[in-house]
């Protein structure tokens, strides 16, 4: 599976988490588009919001992609311990979307702190304008996550501006089902998500994927496609 695919198929597998962490906060942005402008459908905002949300990513991950780059030029392979790390926080993500384990939250919580005042600045915006759904869009698009840090280990490790941008790119492509979702089947998407043995295999899977991207460590680099 291609660097790009697996990042996709990540962002797909994070809809559980999703809907779980963001449920409330899509809500809250719709509910203040619809009462700033009245007009616009919610399939509109939410489309709006996404785009905000994708362009994030992909800001993040050309930060990463550059941040290693510069660890490559002052450290010994680092993309290998950098890759590691991913994917053992795929693992800890996979354990935390079935319930098998809660360690990951406590990461979440300690990168909440981090944009406290990002977010103040977001509940104050009108959002009657597109350029303002953008940027809450962007917001949402920084809010703390464990599959958002996988995935920017990813970036990291690729020591590639571009590249880490577009593997940042194609996560956030997989999770746009779940922002659209929010246009009007949000409820749906929810009481799905809620049932316990579709969230095992969600987080199963995840689980295999970050067991896959560590075997894969293992294998020589003619064999890594």
């Amino acid at each position: 599976m291609s660097d790009y695919l697996l990042a996709f198929t990540l962002g797909l597998l994070s809809t559980p988490h999703c809907a779980a962490m963001c449920g409330s906060l899509v809500g809250a942005l719709l509910l203040g588009s619809h009462r700033s402008d009245s007009s616009q459908s919610p399939l509109a905002a939410v489309l709006l919001f996404g785009s905000g949300k994708l362009l994030a990513y992909v800001a993040l991950g050309a930060i990463a992609g550059l941040g290693g780059l510069a660890l490559a030029g002052t450290l010994a392979g680092p993309g290998l311990f950098l890759r590691a790390l991913s994917a053992l926080l795929m693992i800890g993500i996979g354990l935390y979307i079935a319930g098998w384990w809660r360690g990951i939250a406590r990461l979440e919580s300690a990168g909440a702190r981090l944009w406290q005042p990002l977010l103040r600045r977001v509940r104050v915006l009108r959002l009657d304008k597109p350029g303002n759904k953008l940027l809450a869009g962007m917001a949402w698009g920084l809010l703390p996550c464990g599959i958002v840090y996988s995935m920017l280990g990813m970036a990291l490790a690729s020591a590639d501006m571009l590249k880490g941008s577009l593997l940042m790119a194609s996560f956030g492509l997989g999770t746009m089902p779940f922002v659209l979702s929010a246009g009007g089947l949000m409820k749906t998407v929810q009481t799905l998500f809620d049932n316990a043995l579709v969230r095992q295999l969600a987080g199963g899977a995840m689980i295999v994927m970050g067991l896959a991207a560590l075997l894969m460590l293992t294998m020589p680099a003619e064999h890594v496609h």
